[in-house]
């Protein structure tokens, strides 16, 4: 005796795909990605090859060293970095030829220097220059 089977129901499997796939286009298509612009600085044009390289004065280089621990020294002098901003200011109203030399070390965090880097021009300090050790 063939006997028939009830149905129990269940939940329907068959369009679970599409609705992941669905849903997959939804979230790609609505995303917002947020796009770095980076530090706004106005480059000197690159020179070329031959010319003269000019020197500047001792007197006329204010160094600024950042080492791995984020401590500032200016000068071969300990500055906090809550009074940077107030001693370049000094320094450049003194002598508006002043060129900032900001040096950090390789192993330091980048947010040690961006944050000198926003005090130095926020003090008036127009010529500066980068570089790591």
């Amino acid at each position: 005796m063939n006997r028939k089977r009830r149905n129990l129901g269940g939940i329907p499997t068959t369009s679970t795909s599409d609705i992941s796939f669905l849903m997959l286009v939804f979230f790609l298509s609505t995303t917002t990605f947020d796009i770095k612009k980076g530090l706004g600085l106005v480059l000197p044009p690159a020179s070329e090859p031959g010319a003269q390289k000019a020197k500047i004065k001792e007197e006329n280089i204010t160094k600024v060293w950042i080492n791995k621990d984020g401590a500032i020294r200016v000068n071969e002098e300990d500055v906090a970095l809550d009074k940077l901003e107030r001693r370049i200011r000094n320094v450049v109203k003194d002598n508006p030829d002043m060129v900032i030399s900001l040096k950090t070390d390789r192993k330091s965090k980048y947010d040690y220097m961006v944050r000198v880097l926003d005090l130095l021009q926020a003090a008036g300090a127009e010529k500066i220059s980068l570089s790591t050790n």
